[in-house]
């Protein structure tokens, strides 16, 4: 297994642990909107980079577009109502449209020092 793909597994891992915090933090009651952001721009990004290899893990690759797709979108949102961002651009920039929202989970994973691709 190459680098990359041991990389893509522990990002995985580890977005699949974020997910499990924040059932119990909704759960009790204590989700932040920070919290929900963080997990929301990892799991995009970590779709983003799914997608990029699809070919090198056997995944169907139209599933993964779909995946980066709706993780993308969610952010977008997510960042459009409660104002959050980290990049240049704001979600609420008319830059953005549904058609190019990885460019959205790009700018912000990298601002966050996240590694999309």
């Amino acid at each position: 297994m190459t680098e990359d793909l041991w990389s893509l597994l522990r990002l995985t891992h580890e977005v699949q642990r974020m997910c499990d915090d924040l059932r119990v933090s909704d759960a009790a009651g204590t989700t932040t909107v920070e919290q929900e952001r963080e997990y929301r721009l990892c799991r995009a990004a970590l779709a983003q980079r799914h997608l990029a290899a699809a070919a090198d893990t056997g995944s169907d690759p139209e599933d993964a577009r779909r995946d980066a797709e709706l993780t993308a979108q969610l952010l977008w949102k997510h960042d459009t109502l409660h104002g959050g961002h980290r990049g240049p651009l704001p979600a609420s920039h008319p830059t953005w449209n549904v058609s190019n929202l990885d460019r959205y989970v790009r700018q912000e994973a990298e601002a966050a020092g996240l590694n999309p691709h």
